[in-house]
């Protein structure tokens, strides 16, 4: 067997196992996307998601979770999304089970009001699995000039009780070096290391979808 066919049969079985660890995982996650209503989320997250999902790389327990200022019903992010998803013939049932995984919430990024109801929502899908840890992940997909009051709103009102939180969050941040230095020391005083992802702006990347694949730990 040549080198290349070994790695492509490794690649294989190591997505294989992947996807059977998957099956198999029973603790909720819920992934919330927080600008719902913007291009990259319509773009690239609900798309890099959807793949991931229709190809059985999430855990089966997963939910997601959109926020946003904008009045939107599910229908309306799924006709934002769909033409950026690549959907095939064939895909259409298993679009439509992962749409039904999805739920909105309208809020403010600026208000602590909006955090609360989300975390009520959050914590209201995590109840249906009381003996069960919990864990949460909030995507930035956000302008940098409301970082500071979402990530104080998470830290203060939507840490998960019974699991692990994670802040993914897009770089470069930030107008200038003291900017972005001012912001670092401010999620640096909300979070531990291990809590947060600076990621590259482009979820699309192999190294971003990893990072979901890998369930950030």
């Amino acid at each position: 067997m040549s080198e290349s066919n070994g790695k492509a049969a490794a690649e294989v079985t190591s997505i294989s196992l992947l996807k059977e660890t998957m099956k198999q995982e029973e603790v909720p996650h819920i992934f919330v996307i927080l600008g719902a209503s913007g291009d990259l989320a319509k773009k690239k997250i609900y798309p890099t998601l959807w793949w991931l999902f229709k190809d059985d790389l999430l855990p089966k327990n997963t939910i997601f979770v959109g926020y946003a200022r904008s009045v939107l019903s599910i229908s309306d992010i799924k006709n934002r999304s769909e033409p950026y998803m690549k959907v095939k013939d064939g895909e259409r049932t298993k679009l439509d089970e992962f749409f039904k995984q999805n739920r909105y919430v309208k809020g403010s990024y600026k208000e602590e009001d909006g955090f609360e109801h989300l975390d009520d929502v959050l914590t209201a899908i995590e109840d249906k699995k009381k003996d069960k840890p919990a864990n949460r992940l909030f995507y930035l997909a956000l302008p940098p000039s409301v970082f500071k009051d979402v990530t104080k709103h998470i830290k203060a009102k939507c840490m998960s009780k019974r699991g692990w939180t994670r802040v993914i969050i897009e770089k470069p941040f930030g107008k200038d070096s003291a900017s972005s230095a001012d912001l670092s020391n401010h999620l640096s005083a909300l979070f531990t290391e291990d809590q947060m992802y600076r990621i590259d702006h482009y979820l699309g990347k192999e190294m971003v979808q990893n990072l979901m694949i890998l369930r950030y730990l």
